[in-house]
């Protein structure tokens, strides 16, 4: 896609999010965790998501996808309640349209 002009590109948007769960929980389970309840949810539509968990220290982290997607995957992080078999409740913290801009505005203190 990096071939394409901007025109033509799919825009991205960066979700910041905060877990909170009962003990520390990965990247990956995380990833695996938010593309199953997409999956569940939206069934194979997702896959036109363009989902990444960009970055991720067991507390807050950055979500990226299409802006068409946005919604799709803001339901699916908020409907989790559990990342294998521990207990979380996902808060969405904002979304930003780069990724410089979310770090600096939703996840530094």
């Amino acid at each position: 896609m990096k071939g394409l002009p901007p025109s033509l590109r799919s825009r991205k948007r960066y979700i910041a999010f905060r877990i909170i769960a009962e003990k520390k929980i990965d990247e990956r389970s995380l990833s695996r965790a938010l593309s199953e309840k997409m999956l569940g949810l939206f069934g194979e539509c997702f896959a036109a998501s363009g989902l990444r968990v960009v970055s991720f220290d067991g507390e807050k982290g950055i979500i990226r996808c299409y802006r068409e997607a946005l919604e799709m995957v803001m339901v699916a992080l908020t409907l989790m309640t559990s990342v294998g078999d521990v207990k979380v409740t996902p808060l969405t913290i904002g979304v930003s349209g780069t990724i410089k801009r979310c770090r600096r505005k939703y996840l530094e203190v």
